[in-house]
């Protein structure tokens, strides 16, 4: 059988997330019933465009918007690396107004297998190889080390398994090696900014 595995839990799973590590990326998205089943709910954003739509009608970013547009791709290929995000495509980024990063549909993420505990999406031995999280705020740095199986649970209630939980802080353990990696290889100030 081909295809995906997709989950409306995982969607709740990476609000929650994003909303521990503070990155404000993902909206607020929560359990609803609908004709007696139990699903995920989001709060729908009025985009400006998708990043499909800037690409393919080559809309330049503002140029006081680049820094802080490239500093968000960053930090969502980090979040993608730790919530294993698999179908990162450029629909699911959307584009505000103010040029703010909005991540929408994370169905196919929290991933268990080898492929997704051994290396990480975005790296130089991962699926996006060219794309890197090359700096991150150091907030969201001390945050990803914070994080163990007490946090986690706690912060995504019912909405992840153990065997899920366990998966993220395998990424987790390959993000921080990661980090202390380019660190020690370009300076920390290089890495991490406050």
């Amino acid at each position: 059988m081909k295809g995906f595995l997709e989950n409306w839990k995982w969607e709740i799973a990476a609000y929650r997330l994003d909303k521990h590590l503070e990155l404000n990326m993902v909206p607020p998205t929560v359990e609803r019933r609908f004709r007696g089943d139990r699903g995920s709910c989001q709060l729908w954003i009025n985009a400006k465009m998708s990043l499909k739509e800037k690409m393919e009608n080559k809309i330049d970013t503002p140029s006081y918007k680049v820094f802080p547009w490239n500093r968000a791709l960053f930090l969502q290929r980090a979040f993608d690396n730790l919530i294993a995000n698999e179908d990162r495509h450029q629909n699911q980024y959307l584009i505000t107004e103010d040029w703010r990063m909005i991540l929408i549909d994370h169905s196919r993420s929290f991933r268990t297998s080898k492929s997704f505990t051994k290396k990480l999406i975005y790296s130089e031995k991962g699926k996006e190889k060219k794309y890197l999280m090359k700096e991150l705020p150091r907030a969201f740095y001390e945050k990803l080390k914070a994080l163990n199986q007490e946090v986690i649970s706690e912060v995504v209630s019912e909405y992840l398994t153990d065997k899920e939980i366990e998966a993220v802080l395998m990424r987790r353990d390959l993000m921080v090696q990661w980090i202390e990696d380019r660190i020690k290889q370009f300076g920390e100030d290089k890495v991490i900014y406050d």
